[in-house]
Order: structure tokens, then sequence, then C-alpha cells
């Protein structure tokens, strides 16, 4: 008799195709969605028909185990293929799953639940069919405070200047795109910033909007961040203001360390300085001390021949302990009054030798041989 029984399970067969079509459909609505400006709304479609193809895959795979179990027919490999691969386009939801239970259904999230910032330009880049810009109110207020106690405004020590400089570099680093940006001027003027973020996989854009509000010596920072599409946003809005003050407050500390470290090397060098001059006080003190302890400096016997005076006189004696003009007595040096013997010597000598010059006899020249 012939042989009736399908070779090949049909369940896996499918199983398969299904799978490998949810896979390529979800990589090609990611590629159009990140580099060819396909709207947001239709990669959700997409993504969401992706997602109910894998679905099917998985149903499909375990039928088809049932089905060659009981028939013995081939298709094992496939059908655990299919269910691989099935899986695979689902671990991004499994890996958001424990947020979609634990965090509450919300997409805006504000530091201020009283008065939140609000968009101006991000209204106009928001497409048809978005969620609106307008904050939702009370029922998002006693969620959030709820699930998310630490999300509040940002206190500083700094000026309202410094302030918005440091939240629009930290923008900068973070690669947010600013779209708008409103300088703090005089007065009760307020600094705003608009930004959008996207998602690192789906490419999926957030909406960010930060407020800076202060005078020259306190700064109060206030963030909002809120999706675009969707009603639950998994948490990521909260986790990206705590990302951003935390960097905000990283590069305080930093400066603030900077700056008691120029301070205390600036104290470190001043206080060597004063300790220098402290030695050099207490050596001359010492150098002083001590040439008191020796006494007067004695002069060495000075020639008065040489020098036409007599021992007896105050002027030019430099022994004589009561003649006016002694360089002793009027706290001249050693080397200064020598020198003034020396000039005093020879100007003598110049003077006798011009006297010796005038007597000689000169011959003249007619006697000369």
């Amino acid at each position: 008799m012939r042989n009736t029984k399908p070779d090949m399970s049909s369940r896996s067969l499918w199983s398969m195709r299904l799978a490998l079509f949810a896979a390529q459909l979800i990589v090609v609505t990611v590629l159009l969605h990140r580099f060819a400006s396909l709207p947001t709304a239709y990669a959700i479609n997409l993504i969401v028909t992706s997602l109910i193809g894998a679905a099917a895959a998985i149903l499909l795979s375990v039928l088809s185990f049932s089905q060659i179990w009981n028939t013995g027919v081939k298709g094992t490999g496939l059908a655990l293929s299919a269910l691989l691969v099935a899986l695979t386009i689902f671990a991004i939801p499994l890996y958001y799953l424990p947020n979609l239970i634990r965090l509450p259904a919300i997409n805006d999230i504000t530091t201020d639940l009283l008065a939140p910032p609000q968009f101006q330009k991000i209204a106009i880049l928001r497409e048809q069919g978005a969620n609106s810009v307008i904050y939702p109110g009370n029922q998002f207020i006693s969620a959030q405070a709820k699930a998310y106690p630490d999300i509040s405004t940002l206190r500083l020590e700094r000026s309202r200047d410094d302030s918005f400089d440091l939240v629009h570099g930290v923008i900068q680093d973070l690669g947010w795109k600013i779209v708008r940006e409103q300088q703090p001027g005089n007065g009760a003027r307020t600094g705003i910033i608009e930004a959008v973020d996207k998602s690192l996989f789906l490419g999926f854009s957030d909406d960010i909007v930060v407020r800076v509000q202060g005078n020259k010596r306190f700064a109060r920072i206030d963030m909002r961040s809120a999706s675009r599409y969707g009603r639950h946003d998994l948490g990521i809005n909260a986790k990206r203001i705590r990302e951003m003050f935390s960097v905000v407050k990283t590069r305080i500390a930093k400066a603030e360390a900077k700056r008691i470290d120029n301070l205390e090397r600036r104290r470190i060098a001043r206080q060597t300085q004063i300790d220098k001059k402290k030695k050099e006080l207490v050596r001359l003190r010492r150098k002083r001390e001590n040439d008191a302890k020796r006494g007067p400096i004695m002069l060495p016997k000075a020639n008065f021949d040489q020098l036409g005076v007599e021992p007896g006189q105050g002027d030019l004696d430099p022994l004589s302990q009561t003649g006016q003009g002694n360089p002793i007595l009027n706290g001249l040096s050693r080397k200064s009054s020598r020198k003034k013997i020396r000039r005093k010597g020879r100007s003598q000598k110049l003077r006798r030798s011009k006297r010796k010059r005038k007597r000689k006899k000169w011959v003249p020249f007619k006697f000369f041989p």
C-alpha cells in the first residue's frame, strides 16, 4: 500500500515562515524609522504587527512539536529554529516587562508638579497623533509622587548664568539635540532649553525642557521629560532626569574640589613665603647679636708721619675716641674708613711730589756734553 503520511510538518513550516517574516519586518521598520524618516505612528503599527507574527510563530512551533510527537513526521529543527527566532524578537519587550508591571502608566515626568516647564518649539515639532504637550495634571501628580519620590527640583548655590551654562554643557555632552534655548537675562527672565532625545534601539523621540531660575547667588533647575508616543514610558523619563541631575552634581563637585585644591596650594605657597621671611629675620637678628658680642672693630694704627698729621687731631686720627667725625663713632663701616684714609694718603703724597719737583735744580742744556 502507498504511504499517505506527509514527510514534513506543515505547522513547523508555517511557524518558520512567520518567525522570519516578523524578524525581517522589525529590522526593516527600525532602520526606516531611524534613518529614513518613517513616521513613528507607522513604525509602532509595524512593530506591533511583527510582535503578533512572532507570537503566532511561537504558537505554531508548539503545535508542530505535538504533531511531530504524535505522527512522527519531520520538522523538529524548523520548529525549534522558529521558536528561537520568535523569542529573540520578544527579548526587548520581555526586558521591559517588570517596569511595565511595577511602574504606573504615565508618560510625562517633571520636577515641578504644580508649575511644570512648558514646551514651545516642541509643540510645533510634534506630529499629528502624538501625545499632547499639555501636562495632564492631577491624574499624573499622585502617580508620579508615589512611583518617583526622588524626582524634585535641583537647587544650587551658584549664579543663574553659571547654572545655565553648566546645564547647557551637560545636555550637549549627553548627546541631546537642542532645538531652542533662551539665555537668562536681567530681572526675572528665565533660562529655557528644549531638546530631543532618541531611544537607543528603536529611535523613539522623547522631548525635554529645562528651566533655570534664580539670581546671582542661587539657582533653581526644573526639568520635564515626556514621551511623544505611548501611554507608558517604562521609567525612561525618570531615568533621564536622574541621569542629567547626577552629571550636574558630579561636575559641581569636581569644580568645587578643584577650587579648594587651588586655594590650598595658594595657602601653602603664602605660608612658605612667610616662613622664609621669618627665617631671614631670625638670621639677621642673630647676626646683630653676634656683632654686638664681638665689640667695636679696631682699625690698624695709621702712619701719621706719612699722612702729615699729629696723633692728637680728631678729624684725621682713626684711633681718637673723642674727636668729631670719627668713623667708628659716627657709624661708618671699616671699609669706608679705610678708603678715606687711603684717599687722604694719596693726596698728601701727590702734594709732596709736586714740592720736590719745584725744588729740583735743572741743568741748562748747553752744559751737557
